[in-house]
């Protein structure tokens, strides 16, 4: 009988936002930027460690190339983001603007985000480095209505081969299936 392995979850806002208190609170800097910079444009760890500080200090663009498809991506930056990025940058002591921003081996990364997530009161969730490109998709879906229109933007961001793989990832399927059980009032006698 094989196993099979549970994937990362998506944070809800209450909770992203618990756990960025906690690592701003804590100066855990590299860890805080790691989920902002995750959330905020919606990349794979092994495309968030190769952001260097110069990609990003006083750019309204980030501009890389995908590891995984090879594909060469142009990402907006927020105004706000970008700030944040500038603020904590100068908390750190102005590294070497050539160094990466999340310097950590991936294992490091996610084991230290489940801890520092649990100790941000986050419990009962299956937290890893891919959890913030999953909670971005979730966060665009339910601000935009829970759109089938946002779904295929997401499908097509995110490089899926359909919109019923995005909804997979996002476990949109599965919540929508309990959803069906959820039959209060209908017994009324």
């Amino acid at each position: 009988m094989t196993t099979k392995i549970k994937s990362a979850e998506h944070l809800e806002e209450i909770e992203l936002n618990k756990l960025l208190k906690y690592l701003h609170q804590n100066k855990l800097w590299v860890y805080y930027l790691f989920v902002r910079l995750g959330v905020s444009v919606a990349l794979r760890y092994s495309d968030l460690s190769q952001i260097t500080w110069e990609m990003v200090l006083g750019k309204s663009n980030l501009i890389l190339k995908e590891k995984k498809t090879g594909k060469v991506r142009e990402i907006p930056l927020q105004i706000e983001l970008t700030d944040t990025i500038a603020k904590v940058y100068s908390q750190m002591g102005c590294p070497e603007r050539s160094s990466c921003i999340i310097p950590l081996h991936i294992r490091t990364i996610n084991k230290q985000i489940k801890l520092y997530a649990a100790k941000a009161g986050i419990r009962g969730k299956r937290i890893s480095s891919h959890t913030m490109r999953k909670t971005f998709g979730r966060l665009c879906w339910n601000r935009n209505n829970q759109s089938e229109a946002c779904l295929v933007r997401l499908s097509s961001l995110f490089n899926h081969s359909s919109v019923q793989t995005t909804r997979i990832y996002l476990s949109l399927r599965q919540e929508e299936i309990q959803n069906l059980y959820m039959l209060q009032d209908m017994f009324v006698y």
